[in-house]
């Protein structure tokens, strides 16, 4: 039920047709524009991360559920599907790899702040945090190739796999 509604709210077609909105109503009227929706369900999601730690966790008492942990996984693989430039072609599709992948920055740093105090997290929700800061730094510092044609496309990928190339009937 999670991934269904996040997928609902955050599909490419769904935030770029919210951008697309921001420029429909009168300039003295308010219009949810994309900034706020990210930010929203982002803040909304990762609320933990904002909440000073005053107890200490356990296994039995963990700062973050199971169900909460499952929600912020789901949200955050989202975020990382929706960085890619090649996304679409108009140029709602820039701004919404440009928010997403500013979403992420944002997250990354309080992720690296809440694990600081590990003496007082649970083990689940300690995992679970080095494990999103480990998988949104990696996204972030993904190899960027511009313009590159992918390499699984056409017929040179069938010449890697076996087929004979121009060279090799001469």
């Amino acid at each position: 039920m999670q991934a269904s509604t996040l997928t609902q709210l955050m599909n490419s077609t769904t935030l770029r047709r919210v951008y697309d909105n921001e420029f429909m109503p009168p300039a003295d009227q308010d219009a949810l524009t994309l900034p706020e929706l990210l930010d929203s369900i982002t803040s909304e999601i990762w609320s933990e991360l904002d909440v000073e730690l005053e107890d200490k966790f356990t296994i039995r008492k963990p700062m973050i559920s199971s169900l909460r942990r499952n929600l912020q996984r789901e949200h955050m693989e989202r975020l990382i599907d929706l960085m890619p430039s090649d996304n679409g072609s108009s140029a709602a599709y820039n701004e919404i790899t440009n928010l997403c992948t500013m979403e992420l920055r944002q997250l990354n740093s309080k992720l690296e702040k809440a694990v600081i105090p590990k003496n007082r997290l649970d083990p689940y929700s300690l995992a679970h945090l080095y494990g999103a800061a480990q998988l949104i730094g990696k996204a972030l510092d993904a190899d960027f190739v511009y313009n590159q044609v992918p390499a699984a496309g056409g017929l040179n990928f069938m010449r890697l796999i076996g087929q004979e190339g121009e060279e090799s009937e001469k």
